[in-house]
């Protein structure tokens, strides 16, 4: 007599899912447990912290920053960076995601696509320790932090899972930190797996929402917001004495999103870019051409509605169908790309001698394809800044004062939606206090810090 092995119930697998995430806490993630493809050439697994991607260039700078939509020539040229403030180019802190996002999906199904959970990046939290010069290479660690469980937007529920991820030179020393935060959220039409079966592609989309079109007049006011947004302060210094609490930054206006604007996880591209993100270039290439056994891991790829060729997990965010199996009615935008933008509008307006010290943003919903993004912000603090480290490798001894300033920042589409919210702490020059003293100094192991304390604001 055969007997028949009967599949879970979707109320098990959620359980299985809770529990097996819970277990990974504290605990060290490889790569497949972020999410990414298994492979391995380019990384150094012999445990943690794992070797990244190679060596910072200047070509490379360029490409990443262009990729969220800054071209602040302290990041993308030579001369000018030569004659600035660090005499090189430097790299926007925020390419720190593309050695080691902090971006934990939770325990993964083996043999099958996952549980049927989506996910979606709800936001990062990141605080950096020095700027980042041109021939830096990277060593990271990404440990499971919490798993917070919820009540969802829509009734239901929801799972919070955050990431603890450090990043050093190599050389040791402890380049800054990331709070990756995802949102898993159970779906029973998702039957057995993380994506939707074929035949109920459709059903419940997250929102409703069709393409923008836009008339002549408003693709001429958008052109001319873009204009009046783009002011770089440059090499004219921002003193902190001459900021105050409700000062607004300039409005920064970038234009519809498209496919080709999407740069990857870690604002990279997957197929063209020159900086990868967890080996998402290689495995889409082993995915298109069929390779499925040859190093990608087991249900990483799926099959497409409509050709049946495998397809990859990233194409969800380009290709209409396979939106659809996340529950989209269009191509969207990846939001960890998306909460590295700010970091342009601010860079614009602090000039070559300020320094982020933190940048939080919260994603609140997609961005879709001919989405404009507005992006505004405001000053709400003003304060002094105390620092204080160790001695030790990856430890900068000392204590300084630094002169900070608070920051909110929101971006809005233009229907109005909200698709991100974040605050960031910026330390200025003072002319009591001199220029920013870098690098700031810090512990070896700074403790992590709870998702609680930053997604409402980090000043």
């Amino acid at each position: 007599m055969t007997i028949s092995k009967q599949e879970p119930t979707f109320e098990a697998l959620v359980d299985e899912f809770r529990h097996r995430s819970k277990d990974m806490l504290g605990k060290e993630l490889h790569l497949e447990e972020v999410g990414s493809p298994r492979l391995t050439q380019a990384f150094d697994e012999s445990g943690p912290p794992f070797k990244s991607f190679g060596i910072l260039t200047e070509a490379n700078i360029k490409a990443y920053a262009q990729r969220i939509s800054d071209d602040n020539p302290l990041f993308t040229n030579h001369e000018y960076a030569k004659n600035g403030p660090y005499g090189c180019i430097i790299a926007p802190g925020t390419i720190l995601l593309t050695a080691r996002a902090g971006l934990w999906h939770g325990a993964r199904r083996e043999g099958t696509a996952g549980y049927p959970v989506l996910n979606f990046h709800a936001g990062s939290a990141l605080e950096f320790f020095d700027v980042i010069r041109v021939g830096t290479g990277f060593k990271g660690s990404a440990i499971a932090n919490e798993m917070i469980e919820k009540p969802g937007a829509r009734g239901g529920q929801m799972f919070l899972l955050t990431t603890d991820a450090s990043f050093w030179d190599m050389r040791g020393d402890l380049l800054g930190k990331n709070y990756g935060t995802v949102i898993m959220i159970p779906r029973e039409e998702l039957g057995t797996g993380r994506v939707m079966p074929v035949e109920r592609l459709g059903e419940k989309m997250m929102y409703d929402r069709e393409v923008s079109n836009y008339s002549e007049e408003k693709i001429a006011e958008i052109i001319d917001l873009m204009e009046k947004g783009n002011v770089r302060r440059g090499s004219d210094i921002l003193y902190w004495e001459d900021v105050n609490v409700g000062d607004k930054l300039p409005d920064w206006v970038l234009p519809p999103w498209t496919d080709q604007d999407y740069g990857g996880p870690g604002g990279a591209s997957i197929r063209r870019g020159p900086v990868r993100w967890y080996h998402f270039e290689e495995g889409h290439w082993i995915v298109r051409h069929g390779k499925i056994g040859s190093g990608a891991e087991e249900g990483w790829a799926f099959t497409h509605p409509i050709s049946r060729w495998p397809w990859s997990a990233a194409d969800e965010h380009g290709d209409a169908l396979m939106a659809a199996y996340r529950g989209q009615s269009l191509p969207f935008d990846n939001g960890v790309q998306r909460g590295q933008i700010p970091q342009g509008l601010i860079s614009n307006w602090m000039g070559d001698h300020g320094f982020i010290r933190k940048l939080q943003v919260a994603v609140r919903r997609p961005m879709y394809y001919g989405d404009v993004g507005v992006y505004t912000a405001e000053v709400v603090k003003k304060f002094e800044d105390v620092q204080v480290g160790e001695n030790g490798e990856g430890a900068v001894p000392g204590k300084n004062t630094y002169y900070a300033v608070g920051i909110n920042v929101e971006s809005r589409n233009q229907v109005g939606e909200i698709h991100l919210q974040g605050s960031c702490v910026v330390y200025l020059p003072s002319k009591k206090g001199g220029m920013v003293k870098l690098p700031v100094p810090h512990l070896a192991n700074p403790p992590s810090v709870p998702y609680e304390t930053f997604y409402r604001g980090w000043y």
